[in-house]
């Protein structure tokens, strides 16, 4: 897997070299998702020369997503990994920025078969780029700031998780 950037959930900083506009000048930023083999713009900002740099901030629509697993569910969820990139324009003139990821706060809360939060209990999570990390939970809770979206395995000490298709 090649190396992303890899930038948390929020505000994006648009910058694009400009020398020899004008300030001022109109730039215009088109945002990029590549999911799946498939490519499409999501949105659209405009900038202006300053100093011979060229920039917007953009900033991506989010939500909250909530799923509660149990022992017998599965979950079907994408676990494509979503590539961002964006083209500047400046009059006749495009160039294409190197693709990032999104980092996205996630929390895990998981119990045992009595419905009790495990405390104290290590685990360890791969998510969906294949970064791994380890930890404990607190009060049944793992919380991390910067996960990249789609799919992750999590193994629990002492526990055995069902896994789709088992």
């Amino acid at each position: 897997m090649s190396q992303r950037n890899k930038i948390p959930l929020g505000p994006v900083k648009l910058c694009v070299d400009t020398k020899g506009f004008e300030d001022g000048r109109l730039v215009q930023f088109e945002i990029w998702m590549k999911k799946g083999g498939e490519e499409k713009i999501v949105d659209q900002v405009n900038g202006a020369v300053r100093s011979g740099k060229g920039e917007a901030i953009w900033t991506p629509q989010a939500r909250e997503k909530r799923d509660t697993l149990k022992k017998d569910m599965t979950v079907e969820e994408s676990g494509e990994l979503e590539e961002y990139y964006f083209k500047a324009r400046v009059g006749d003139l495009e160039v294409q920025s190197d693709t990032w990821i999104f980092l996205y706060p996630l929390e895990i809360y998981v119990t045992n078969e009595n419905g009790e939060p495990l405390n104290g209990v290590e685990f360890e999570i791969e998510f969906s780029d294949g970064s791994k990390e380890k930890g404990t939970f607190t009060q049944g809770y793992a919380k991390f700031k910067g996960a990249p979206k789609g799919r992750f395995k999590l193994k629990v000490k002492g526990y055995k998780l069902k896994e789709e298709g088992s």
